[in-house]
């Protein structure tokens, strides 16, 4: 038998006119002529930007509210910095127990925490960090495509509460399900505003649409809007109503441990920062902004990331200032406020649409 599939490798080499010392040269044209996808797929906006960001923001997040609050924060494993405490908890969540409760349902419990980290991954890559910088650039489907993947999210959380067979988790779970659709609401609503405004769906016309000015100016208030909506679809503070610890031990996610724990910490994270990068294309001129050194591509990222930090941070610090609402008050909030005022949003930029003026 090895001498036969040896046979057949032979033979189709030799057909097609290949030997053993013509494989390198064929893997480095390869990665030649694809370098690009294989840079966008590894480095930005794929697996070293998401992961990069999820240490660096859990790091960032515990150190600055420490300093915010007057506390230490982590400070043993890599010195003061605390640098290495991220991968300290990685390393323990890995190798910890996973422990699976009586009565679960094992096919969903097992897989909704990697899939609600994998699928708000997916919509990062219709972001432009540059018009020919986008991994997955489907052109005016970009925007729809992106908001119907990250409405798929929530569902994984909701069948992660749902299999857990806790009262806790399933209290949790709901609580997504109320939160999500009266977040989600007002943001479609402000998108398809832009949209409007910018005369196209593609997200790298939207950001072109912004070179004479960003579109939180007009639209101020669908951007006040837009903005609750990715803290709320992110469940940060102070919308993080379906993991209340001091009502539902840690809502959906309470019957998780070892690294489905951390699967599900990590989806966090992934939301945020695709939600962000959203709201920044929309609003605040995407990758647009001088070029620096002559390099255009370069200086794009530069300026959406620049954005984006100074977007983070700011939403970090809001977890020190606002306290958590009880999940009617978000729920009223949701319906009886951002969803009319996303309204009038739209109806604002119809009207300056049909005025000429945008």
């Amino acid at each position: 038998m090895v001498n036969t599939l040896t046979t057949m490798r032979t033979l189709s080499m030799v057909n097609l006119g290949l030997t053993v010392a013509d494989i390198p040269a064929l893997i480095l044209e390869f990665l030649t002529l694809n370098s690009k996808p294989i840079m966008q797929v590894l480095l930005m906006p794929g697996l070293a930007f998401i992961l990069g960001f999820a240490i660096i923001a859990v790091w960032f997040e515990r150190k600055f509210l420490a300093r915010a609050m007057l506390r230490v924060g982590p400070y043993y494993c890599g010195g003061r910095s605390g640098v290495l405490q991220v991968f300290a908890d990685f390393i323990k969540l890995f190798l910890k127990e996973m422990i699976f409760p009586d009565s679960v349902d094992w096919f969903f419990f097992a897989l909704m925490p990697v899939m609600l980290s994998t699928i708000p991954s997916l919509a990062l890559v219709l972001i432009p960090f540059d018009a020919n910088w986008v991994l997955w650039d489907i052109g005016g489907l970009s925007l729809p495509m992106f908001l119907a993947i990250m409405g798929i999210a929530p569902l994984m959380a909701i069948f992660a509460g749902w299999s857990s067979n806790n009262k806790y988790s399933f209290i949790g779970a709901w609580r997504v399900a109320y939160m999500y659709i009266s977040g989600e609401i007002p943001i479609i609503i402000c998108s398809a505003a832009v949209a409007i405004m910018a005369g196209s769906f593609n997200l790298v016309k939207i950001v072109e649409a912004q070179s004479n000015g960003w579109f939180f100016i007009p639209q101020f208030l669908g951007f006040i809007i837009f903005f609750l909506g990715v803290l709320i679809q992110a469940e940060r503070t102070p919308f993080d109503i379906p993991v209340a610890e001091v009502e539902l031990v840690f809502g959906w996610r309470t019957e998780f441990s070892g690294i489905l724990f951390g699967f599900t910490m990590m989806a966090e994270y992934v939301m945020f920062q695709a939600w962000t990068l959203l709201f920044i294309t929309l609003y605040l001129g995407g990758y647009g902004g001088p070029i620096l050194f002559g390099n255009i591509v370069g200086s794009h990222i530069f300026w959406l990331l620049a954005k984006f930090v100074v977007l983070i941070v700011f939403i970090i610090l809001l977890r020190t200032v606002f306290p958590r609402p009880k999940i009617e008050q978000m729920i009223k909030f949701g319906w009886n406020y951002l969803t009319p005022l996303a309204l009038l949003n739209l109806f604002i930029v119809l009207g300056l649409k049909l005025w000429g003026i945008y």
